[in-house]
């Protein structure tokens, strides 16, 4: 990946946070946190990593948060300038439950092993 795209990611990761402060209302007790940002070389996508805690409102904030992207987005384009600015995608980031499942088959490994 380009310094460029980098760079562009991080912008959007930034200032979307702030956007998603401001604009979206979640459940109560429900908290999303921006993971990652991975736009396309073409600048028309971005796909937007969320962790969602609780786990149970996961699925209900990716939805809200998809339904309202396209008002994020222009709320997001006041505060960035590009030639095209992305259009957003939001997904669950499911990293954190792999390397839970990994550590399991590492420790069944460890156990069968004897050590």
């Amino acid at each position: 990946m380009s310094e460029r795209m980098v760079k562009v990611n991080e912008l959007i990761l930034q200032q979307l946070g702030g956007v998603i402060n401001e604009e979206v209302e979640f459940p109560a007790g429900a908290l999303a946190t921006i993971v990652s940002v991975s736009t396309s070389p073409d600048l028309h996508y971005a796909q937007v990593k969320l962790s969602v805690f609780p786990e149970d409102q996961a699925d209900y904030v990716v939805h809200k948060m998809n339904l309202l992207a396209k008002r994020l987005q222009a709320a997001l384009a006041e505060k960035i300038v590009l030639r095209n600015l992305p259009k957003l995608k939001f997904v669950l980031d499911k990293s954190e439950d792999q390397a839970e499942d990994i550590e399991r088959v590492l420790d069944r490994i460890k156990a069968e092993l004897g050590e």
